[in-house]
């Protein structure tokens, strides 16, 4: 007698002349390992960070601009504006205002924030640059690429041809 598969069922309960055959399955199970996961950061690294890390004086007073936008943001009133509605705004607030970073007008010869100007990848330009700009010289340090609170990072949306993380 020949048994094929698995059989829920012992031999003795197997009725007498029965073939129990169980087809194979037509695709190979696949099973999934885990992926190992690294942290992006050593965690000693931003642990020696942490510990010596004080927020600057001025944060405590800039706490009401960020609960604004915390509050923008939560409360879903955010959504109801385009991307380019609030960017300026935002980078103006968070940037210059709160970072310190200086944009062209503020700046007498040289200027660390950029919008819409340089970095030209594809026919597009990024939404603005961080980095040291001077008169025939410019030192880019990284790009900034606005989206809309509902906006996926890590996929083209709203017929873009590129995420936005491709995109920054």
């Amino acid at each position: 007698m020949l048994v094929v598969g698995c059989c829920p069922f012992s031999r003795s309960r197997t009725p007498p002349g029965i073939l129990l055959v169980f087809p194979a399955r037509a695709y190979p199970l696949l099973r999934h390992m885990a992926v190992e996961s690294k942290p992006l950061f050593h965690p000693e690294v931003l642990r020696q960070q942490a510990r010596s890390f004080s927020l600057p004086e001025q944060t405590a007073t800039w706490q009401p601009k960020l609960q604004h936008w915390a509050e923008l943001i939560i409360s879903g009133r955010a959504d109801a504006f385009k991307e380019t509605t609030l960017l300026p705004d935002f980078l103006t607030d968070i940037f210059c205002s709160l970072l310190g970073y200086t944009g062209p007008a503020e700046a007498a010869d040289t200027y660390t924030l950029s919008r819409e100007r340089h970095v030209e990848v594809d026919g597009e330009f990024a939404d603005a640059v961080l980095g040291r700009f001077q008169e025939g010289k410019e030192q880019f340090v990284t790009v900034l690429e606005g989206k809309a609170t509902r906006d996926p990072l890590d996929r083209p949306f709203a017929g873009r041809r590129k995420s936005a993380v491709d995109q920054a």
